[in-house]
């Protein structure tokens, strides 16, 4: 269930900013200093659109690797949810990796790369930095792969258990 909780989580992470550049941070500025003059109105509109075409999530990201890394998070989400659903519903282990053992092998790849891309920004590393998203999804992709691991060493323990028949 942490897992599933954890995967839901990762959703939430994967629309916040990933990355930003200084000209989107300077009109995300600008927009705050014109906020609250209503004759600035325009001026507020260009500044929160040039902000949001300067901010990227982990959905607008364009090169390969980020590419992959979607994919990996997004594997892993579906994985863990159809894997806590099933055991929620009583389903019992399976043999071998299983879809545990794999949501965590997922989880764990996708958190490798992601740090490999808070170190190596998209772009130019001088005209953009990491923003919030990056590094927050560093911690629901180590709940899922955790969870994970954990209810595969469970489903090794029922299925070594003697059964009482």
């Amino acid at each position: 269930m942490i897992a599933g909780v954890a995967a839901l989580a990762l959703l939430f992470v994967m629309a916040l900013d990933w990355y930003g550049t200084a000209v989107g941070d300077e009109a995300r500025q600008a927009e705050r200093l014109t906020e609250d003059a209503p004759q600035l109105s325009e001026e507020n509109e260009d500044a929160q659109a040039i902000a949001e075409g300067e901010e990227k999530n982990a959905w607008q990201v364009d090169g390969t690797i980020d590419r992959v890394i979607l994919g990996l998070m997004l594997a892993s989400v579906a994985l863990a949810l159809l894997t806590a659903f099933t055991r929620w519903m009583g389903a019992k282990p399976t043999k071998g990796v299983g879809p545990a053992g794999l949501t965590a092998a997922l989880a764990t790849a996708a958190a490798v790369l992601v740090a490999y891309r808070i170190v190596q920004e998209p772009g130019l590393d001088a005209a953009t930095h990491v923003k919030v998203g990056a590094p927050l999804a560093l911690l629901p992709l180590a709940a899922i792969a955790l969870g994970m691991s954990s209810a595969l060493r469970a489903d090794e323990a029922e299925r070594e258990a003697p059964s009482d028949a």
